[in-house]
């Protein structure tokens, strides 16, 4: 059975923020389930960012459902971050610098080698920018 959210960490009320139609709760979880696999697939792949995607897919189980609300975060690997994320609005340095690692590479290789036209590599790096503009404006911890 899973542990209640108080004894996931305190202070956090999954139940109160949830969907008030089932239609919504089923949508929500279904981009849970789409955000966590490529959460997943980030934690593999180099150039992916994965924090974003679990940040992500907690939000839209807390809305969703309590119970993989609460698994997600009692999970041993990306438990930590995102309760972290949840209690204080901050991610670690390392995170940080993974997410801008990732978008810097991957955004670079795009606009190097995928993308020919001049106002469509600007866009890619505005996109990056603001991105890594984000990143950089939550708190470190």
């Amino acid at each position: 059975m899973a542990p209640e959210p108080s004894a996931v960490q305190p202070g956090i009320a999954t139940s109160s923020r949830l969907a008030e139609s089932a239609g919504k709760r089923a949508g929500f979880i279904a981009l849970g389930h789409l955000s966590l696999g490529l959460a997943v697939v980030g934690a593999v792949l180099p150039v992916m960012p994965t924090t974003v995607f679990l940040i992500a897919a907690a939000s839209c189980y807390a809305r969703g459902s309590s119970r993989f609300h609460r698994r997600l975060l009692a999970n041993r690997v990306f438990g930590p971050v995102l309760r972290d994320w949840e209690a204080h609005r901050a991610m670690s340095r390392r995170a940080k610098t993974i997410a801008i690692g990732a978008i810097t590479l991957t955004f670079g290789l795009t606009i190097a080698f995928a993308i020919h036209t001049w106002w469509i590599r600007l866009l890619h790096v505005a996109i990056a920018g603001l991105l890594i503009g984000w990143i950089l404006r939550i708190r470190t911890r």
